[in-house]
């Protein structure tokens, strides 16, 4: 009986690191800290993939806004669900024109937890008439191609989403914010001193919830100095940005370009003077 009692706690410290080493395993193979897949396990990693007008609030198209047929100057939607695929694992979308051309390119990594994965074109105001397609990858893995014509106004397919220019409304430049999220009229102006403050506020108009409102900041020589985005939440009308490190800014003109869902639909200018120039406002 002795040496029962005695291999019985063995039998269980054994279990037990088992079933620990199983959990780690597991764990492991949760995070893809490498982002390579083979092809199979790229291709059972990746969902439903759909091409369309406007992304929804939780990031799908909704059946009323999938289609293939756009315009010049419509944004194209990639709605990837990526069903197992594991956090780290790199998604890739390639997009492609009539005679094979690559147009550009555009990746994001899968975070944990994450099931829905969406991709915006890049202006399409330069796209000819003419049929063209975008690749999919996971981890390195071609697992989709989607294709799509650009096409005559008159041909393009009504649900065409909200337009960019009806997207925000009353934009204003200035220096502080108000109550109500937007820029009070004496806090409105458009010179400011290095150091100041800058911003952008806006309405959000028409655009629906999940609608992705990013702002450029140019300096004098068309110089791109940074960029930010924001997500239209559900009920949300106040908006705004702000460009907090102009420190190093020097004297000149500037501009920001607000763009929804990739296209551009505001551009604001302002300056960066003497204290003797700014605006009484910001002082």
């Amino acid at each position: 009986m002795r040496l029962t009692r005695n291999w019985i706690p063995c039998l269980l410290v054994s279990v037990v690191l088992a079933a620990a080493g199983c959990r780690s395993q597991d764990q492991a193979s949760a995070d893809n800290t490498s982002g390579a897949l083979s092809p199979s396990q790229a291709k059972a990693a990746v969902g439903d993939v759909a091409i369309g007008h406007q992304l929804g609030a939780d990031g799908t198209i909704a059946a009323d806004q999938k289609g293939n047929k756009f315009s010049a100057g419509q944004p194209v939607f990639v709605a990837i669900a990526i069903g197992t695929a594991p956090a780290g694992t790199p998604v890739t979308v390639d997009w492609y024109g009539p005679d094979g051309q690559q147009l550009a390119t555009d990746q994001k990594t899968v975070t944990r937890n994450q099931s829905e994965l969406s991709f915006a074109s890049k202006d399409t105001a330069g796209w000819g008439p003419g049929d063209y397609h975008v690749d999919v990858s996971l981890g390195g893995q071609k697992v989709d191609t989607e294709r799509f014509a650009i096409a005559a106004p008159e041909k393009a397919e009504g649900a065409g989403g909200t337009k960019p220019g009806d997207a925000i409304s009353e934009v204003n430049v200035g220096h502080q914010l108000g109550a109500d999220g937007g820029i009070a009229a004496d806090q409105q102006g458009k010179n400011f001193v290095p150091g100041q403050p800058v911003f952008v506020a806006f309405r959000s108009g028409s655009a629906p919830a999940g609608t992705v409102v990013e702002v450029d900041w140019f300096g004098p020589d068309n110089q791109k100095l940074g960029s930010d985005q924001k997500k239209i939440d559900p009920g949300q009308s106040a908006m705004h940005f702000t460009a907090t490190s102009t420190g190093n800014w020097g004297l000149g003109d500037y501009h920001a370009d607000l763009l929804v869902n990739g296209q551009k639909a505001a551009t604001e200018h302002f300056s960066i003077v003497n204290a003797k120039k700014a605006d009484k406002a910001g002082r």
